[in-house]
């Protein structure tokens, strides 16, 4: 057994180890967003405000991240690399730029601040389509009669 397997099944272990304790954290934020929605309902005779929302969506759009990374490390588990993760670390960006922005108050932060936002949404976008595109020209055609997964 040469040293790359080892290290390989190492990887691999580790990853495990770490996806293990993505249960965890999705677990919690699940967790998280069960109470904080327990408490808005347990409040609806009272004002919904939008800092309610916003609290409410920031949960599951970190239920969802914590979902989209523990993906990744699946699919490292699997032994898959490559576009696969690259995608899929695209898209945890993506989440993470646009948790930002539902949580942002509008009113306190700088046009600065809103440019980089911008401009990081612009190459998250830019490059998710170059990778969904230059990767579906170069994965051969799938086998007629082939099952799809």
């Amino acid at each position: 057994m040469t040293f790359t397997h080892v290290y390989v099944r190492f990887e691999r272990a580790i990853a495990f180890l770490i996806l293990l304790g993505m249960v965890v954290v999705i677990g919690l934020t699940l967790y998280a967003f069960a109470l904080r929605l327990w408490q808005v309902t347990g409040a609806l005779p009272g004002d919904l405000s939008y800092a309610v929302f916003q609290s409410l969506f920031d949960r599951v759009l970190a239920t969802i991240i914590a979902l989209e990374i523990a993906h990744s490390i699946r699919e490292m588990v699997s032994g898959r690399h490559a576009r696969a993760q690259l995608r899929t670390v695209i898209v945890i960006g993506m989440l993470a730029v646009v948790r930002k922005l539902v949580v942002l108050d509008v009113e306190n932060t700088s046009g600065l601040f809103l440019a980089g936002l911008a401009a990081v949404i612009l190459a998250l976008g830019v490059t998710f389509a170059l990778v969904t595109t230059f990767g579906a020209q170069s994965e051969p055609p799938a086998a007629p009669g082939a099952a799809d997964d």
